[in-house]
């Protein structure tokens, strides 16, 4: 291989890498990006899910009030029912 021929290979190589490295620098950024991305996603998700918790022990709660009414109202219809005078 004759020394012209070498001089473009090498020359070839560095336009090449040096195409290559923004390349390289626009992947970081995009791999920086999705992390970000997937915090944000994440973090969403969590406070939804605390949020979703907070409400489900709120039903709960009312529901377990319900029942408790329930429950007296039925008692008290038995009571009736066993006396019908009181």
């Amino acid at each position: 291989m004759n020394l012209s021929a070498k001089l473009l290979r090498v020359s070839m190589l560095l336009i090449a890498a040096s195409a290559a490295a923004p390349a390289f620098a626009d992947e970081s950024t995009l791999k920086e990006g999705a992390r970000d991305v997937g915090r944000a996603v994440g973090t969403a998700a969590r406070e939804v899910g605390q949020a979703g918790k907070k409400v489900g022990k709120a039903v709960a709660e009312v529901a377990k009030e319900g029942a408790q009414a329930v429950k007296e109202g039925a008692k008290e219809a038995k009571r009736a029912m066993k006396d019908p005078e009181k």
